[in-house]
């Protein structure tokens, strides 16, 4: 009897402190789907988290190899949350040619490692990012140039505008059923989703507000 009234108050108090606000996420809340829909990151927007960044998505890799793959770490800087990264990149602008040091949050989640890069792009790297596995992206700017890609093995098999239809020709399985150049569309919510199914790892808004380890690389963006 006083074994199970013992089991009983463990489950109780297990229950309680697994809603009491601010507790701990899930160990496995990175856990994805392959039909992950906008709603799950309707947080985003064109402001939020900021006006020009790339995500990216990496399997097959550690979070050392990543930062290695990126460029020359120089200094490894406190850990940030995304909006002090992008205050960090914005107070060092260079006013003459605005240029400024890069940046990268880069952080293990599930199976994967999350690069977020304020106002900079990794470029052909992300190709590279790629060769032991998966990586999807997406960056945005300014501009509203909203593009998402998809790098296997070494290779770009997909890119394209998250605001407008994808082209048909070389198209993925994990497009289908996402409201791609509709008119109410949250792009930003689309691209996200998108890459969510293409990799299976999500990626919470608790989790990415959150800080994560930073670095700061050689050369400016």
């Amino acid at each position: 009897m006083r074994t199970a009234l013992s089991a009983l108050v463990l489950t109780l108090a297990a229950t309680l402190l697994a809603a009491t606000p601010g507790s701990a996420a899930p160990a496995d809340d990175w856990r994805g789907s392959t039909t992950a829909q906008p709603d799950a990151y309707a947080w985003l927007d064109d402001l939020t988290p900021d006006i020009d960044y790339e995500i990216l998505t990496v399997r097959g890799l550690t979070p050392a190899q990543v930062r290695r793959t990126l460029g020359t770490v120089t200094k490894r800087l406190p850990d940030m949350t995304p909006a002090r990264s992008e205050r960090w990149v914005s107070n060092r602008v260079d006013r003459r040619d605005y240029s400024a040091p890069c940046l990268a949050l880069v952080d293990g989640r599930g199976p994967a490692v999350v690069v977020y890069l304020p106002y900079w792009s990794a470029g052909d790297a992300l190709a590279r990012l790629s060769r032991n596995g998966t990586v999807a992206g997406f960056v945005t700017t300014v501009e509203l140039d909203t593009y998402v890609t998809v790098a296997k093995r070494g290779r770009v098999v997909r890119d394209f505008d998250a605001g407008f239809r994808p082209p048909r020709r070389s198209a993925l399985p994990q497009e289908q059923g996402l409201d791609w150049g509709s008119r109410d569309q949250n792009i930003w919510a689309t691209a996200w989703a998108f890459n969510e199914r293409v990799t299976r790892v999500h990626l919470s808004e608790e989790w990415f507000q959150g800080p994560h380890p930073a670095y700061r690389f050689r050369g400016t963006c």
